[in-house]
C-alpha cells in the first residue's frame, strides 16, 4: 500500500531512542530521512532530566541549521500537574507541593533545552496529569502551568488522553478549560499535541471513517484553533474505538486503519496545507511503509 506521499510532503518523524545526548538523537534521525522527531530526555519513568551539556547543544543548532528538523520531546508519563489522582496540587498540602514542584522544575529545564532549536515547530509533550474531581484538576493544571519560567521560544503541549482512570483532557473541550485559566503570558507558550489513537481510543470521533476525521479537525478549530495543534502522534490503535484505552498500532495494522486509509489520507493533507509536524511513536521503520 502506498499513500503516495514522500517524507518532505508532510513534515513526519518518528519518535527516536535517545542517544545520551541530543546530537546523535537528532543526526539518528536525519540519516533515516526525517523531517520531526522526538525523543525522551533521560528515563521516561524518572523525575530527573538528562543534563545536556552547552557544548551538545550548540553542536545541535548548527545541525538543525543546515538540516531542518522538528525537534520534540516528550516528558515523563508520571507527572501529574494537577497534583495526584486523589490530592490536589497547591491546596495546602506541603508534600504534594513539593512533589508538584520537581515536576515543575523538570519541565522548566526540558523547555530551555528545547525552546534552542526554534525551526517551524518544537516543544515538550506532556500527559497534564489526572485527578477524580475533573474540573477542579484541570483548574489545577493551568495553575502548575502558570508556576512555569518560560523560556523565550519554548512550547509546553499538551496532549489529548484515551479517558483511561481518572485522566484528565480528554477532549477539546477540557484542554480548553486549561487554555482559558491560564495567563496571558503563558498562552504564549502552550499549544497541543493529538495522539489519533489516545482520539480513538476515547471515542468522540471514530476517526477511522473520513467524515469523523473532518469532524474532528473542525471541532479542534472551532474549539482551540488550528494555530494552537503543533504536533500530531501518529499512531493506529490495537483497541476498538470507545474502550477508553491507549493502545499503540503500527500505521494500518489497527481498528483505525487496518480496513481503510481514507481518513489516514485526509489527515496526512490537513497536516500538510496547516504545517502540521507528524510523529509515529511506534517505531522507526514504520514510517518507511507508507511515506
Amino acid at each position: 500500500m502506498t499513500l503516495f506521499l514522500s517524507t518532505s510532503d508532510n513534515m513526519i518523524g518518528s519518535h527516536m531512542q535517545f542517544q545520551k545526548n541530543i546530537y546523535d538523537t537528532i543526526m539518528s534521525a536525519i540519516k533515516m530521512g526525517m523531517y520531526s522527531l522526538q525523543f525522551f530526555m533521560g528515563n521516561p519513568k524518572s523525575f530527573n532530566r538528562s543534563e545536556i551539556s552547552q557544548d551538545d547543544i550548540e553542536k545541535s543548532i548548527d545541525l538543525v541549521k543546515r538540516y531542518p528538523i522538528n525537534v520534540f520531546s516528550h516528558s515523563p508519563y508520571l507527572f501529574n500537574l494537577a497534583g495526584s489522582k486523589e490530592i490536589l496540587a497547591w491546596n495546602g498540602n506541603p508534600t504534594q507541593d513539593q512533589k508538584t514542584q520537581v515536576v515543575i522544575n523538570s519541565l522548566e529545564y526540558e523547555l530551555s533545552v528545547i525552546a534552542n532549536f526554534n525551526n517551524k515547530r518544537n516543544g515538550v509533550i506532556v500527559h497534564p496529569g489526572n485527578h477524580i474531581n475533573r474540573h477542579e484538576g484541570l483548574l489545577k493544571i493551568a495553575e502548575s502551568i502558570d508556576k512555569i519560567n518560560f523560556a523565550e521560544n519554548s512550547n509546553l503541549l499538551l496532549e489529548n488522553a484515551a479517558g483511561q482512570g481518572t485522566s484528565l483532557c480528554t477532549t477539546f473541550k477540557e484542554i480548553r478549560v486549561i487554555l482559558d485559566n491560564i495567563s496571558e503570558e503563558s498562552q504564549k507558550h502552550v499549544n497541543v499535541c493529538v495522539d489519533t489513537a489516545h482520539i480513538f481510543g476515547y471515542g468522540e470521533y471514530d476517526i477511522s471513517r473520513l467524515d469523523e476525521m473532518q469532524r474532528m479537525f473542525r471541532e479542534f478549530d472551532e474549539i482551540i484553533g488550528v494555530d494552537r495543534l503543533h504536533l500530531i502522534h501518529l499512531n493506529d490503535s490495537s483497541v476498538k474505538c470507545k474502550t477508553r484505552k491507549d493502545r499503540h498500532e503500527l500505521i494500518g495494522d489497527g481498528y483505525i486503519w487496518g480496513n481503510g486509509k481514507e481518513s489516514l489520507r485526509y489527515l496526512l493533507d490537513f497536516c500538510k496545507k496547516n504545517d502540521i509536524p507528524i510523529v509515529l511513536e511506534t517505531t522507526p521503520s514504520d514510517i518507511f511503509k507508507f511515506f
